[in-house]
């Protein structure tokens, strides 16, 4: 009985240590334009983060974070594969569209009141590829096909938005670590909320 508490705890504690990430001090491969705008380029892949409303706005428990990505190459990138670092390396996974839709009334207003601060970031990307939308979440909730996956063919653009629901219903001021993994490798770009 001892032994079985024993392996249990010490898989509670993998589990555990697996929700604690640091944010890196440096940013490989990163620039950071304007007040809330992160680019990361590298030979594979290319990804912008505009975070202009949630820079002003985190004292709510959601962040938005509007994303473009392209690669030179044909990629999949997976919903699970999306995650935040806060500053003091808790990790935050993309949030679910069930969690998502239970707060409706509050993301409505949310979408309604960052109109008017969305960065074009199609704008930083040539594709040749065309396009597609990184539909991780649907609006109104109920509406439209969400995915778990994206599928890019080399040199098509996927522009959307990330949300993450923050565990203590607020988002602490400092420099967060957007972490988006592909195909064994990953982009991480600095989320600066002050």
């Amino acid at each position: 009985m001892h032994v079985l508490a024993g392996l249990i705890l010490i898989a509670a504690g993998g589990a555990l240590a697996a929700q604690s990430r640091t944010v890196p001090k440096e940013f490989d491969h990163v620039r950071t334009l304007g007040r809330a705008l992160s680019e990361f380029r590298d030979s594979r892949i290319h990804v912008v983060a505009a975070y202009y409303y949630s820079q002003i706005n985190h004292d709510s428990p959601w962040l938005l974070i509007q994303l473009g990505t392209m690669g030179v190459a044909a990629m999949k990138i997976e919903r699970n594969a999306i995650e935040l670092v806060t500053p003091k390396g808790r990790v935050v996974r993309l949030a679910s569209q069930t969690r998502w839709a239970a707060d409706a009334r509050r993301n409505t207003l949310l979408l309604q009141q960052s109109t008017s601060l969305r960065h074009p970031v199609s704008s930083y990307f040539t594709p040749t590829n065309g396009g597609t939308g990184l539909r991780f979440f649907a609006r109104p909730p109920g509406m439209g096909t969400v995915q778990e996956v994206v599928y890019l063919k080399r040199d098509e653009l996927a522009v959307g938005d990330l949300l993450f629901e923050s565990p203590t219903r607020l988002w602490d001021e400092g420099t967060h670590a957007l972490f988006i993994r592909y195909d064994g490798a990953e982009a991480v770009l600095p989320i600066e909320l002050r």
